[in-house]
């Protein structure tokens, strides 16, 4: 919007709906973006992400539809809502975390088992609650973390941009209850074959909904606080509240996901899809 139609003053997405109909992969894709709708204040673009079959055919694996604004223009009417989390996340010492990599309640997440079927993991640093303060009545379906960026494992800030990735990068909740059956942390995540990890699910995303609230800081952030709650897991399908937070307890974004739960070989078992580049 900033290149293309920069007379709209609409380089925010403030809102954004995402459909996934195939398996994506990590390789080229082509993005095709359309004008649905421009206009004074809110202008709608429609994006699909296409992506070669094994065949060489190319096909649309995501579609969505993105709704930019200007947050910093945003008037209109304001109202306080009193909105809180519950039960309050447990009280985290951020600048200890960030010099030791724990604090009295929180450490660092050492879940690496799959960084190979889970390499955007390598892009973010996850500080859970540890096991002893975690609030004993407190529901396996809600999963608590402060997060870094580290792209490619180097540091980094967070800033708008990065909010879709936020979203959607996190400790999965149906392995919370495995650990627990297994008497195991969340922070460590171990496995019984640490010779041959491999996870017992997976979990593809069916519809992502992101509404971005507010703008923050231009050069970025250190830390994001990220609650996810499943409201019900049933019948290997998993609905996903999440909630960004600033560290002044500010709502940075809201994000819904439908999702299924499989099991890991439908995607791990699977030929990697061909890219052929003379044809993109």
């Amino acid at each position: 919007m900033s290149v293309t139609h920069p007379s709209r003053s609409a380089p925010h997405p403030i809102n954004l709906h995402l459909e996934f109909f195939r398996r994506t992969s990590v390789g080229q894709a082509i993005f095709k973006v359309k004008d649905i709708k421009l206009g004074a204040r809110i202008s709608n673009v429609h994006v699909t992400l296409a992506q070669q079959d094994d065949e060489g055919i190319l096909q649309d694996e995501v579609e969505g539809y993105i709704t930019m604004s200007n947050i910093r223009k945003e008037t209109g009417l304001t109202l306080p809502t009193g909105f809180q989390l519950h039960p309050a996340p447990i009280a985290a010492d951020l600048r200890t975390l960030l010099a030791r990599g724990e604090d009295q309640n929180w450490g660092l997440w050492r879940a690496q088992a799959f960084s190979k079927f889970r390499r955007a993991g390598k892009n973010i640093l996850m500080y859970l609650e540890k096991q002893d303060r975690r609030p004993a009545d407190r529901s396996r379906a809600i999963l608590d973390q402060w997060v870094r960026f580290s792209p490619l494992e180097k540091h980094g800030k967070w800033t708008n941009d990065c909010l879709g990735f936020v979203v959607d990068m996190f400790p999965q909740v149906v392995e919370t209850y495995i650990n627990a059956e297994r008497g195991e942390s969340d922070l460590e995540e171990k496995r019984p074959d640490q010779s041959n990890p491999r996870p017992k699910y997976w979990y593809p995303t069916l519809a992502l909904n992101l509404d971005v609230k507010k703008l923050l800081p231009e050069e970025g952030v250190e830390w994001l606080f990220v609650r996810v709650l499943a409201s019900v897991i049933k019948n290997g399908r998993i609905d996903l509240h999440v909630t960004v937070l600033d560290e002044g307890g500010d709502v940075v974004a809201l994000s819904t996901h439908c999702s299924l739960v499989l099991d890991a070989s439908r995607n791990t078992t699977r030929n990697n899809k061909k890219r052929k580049d003379s044809k993109l």
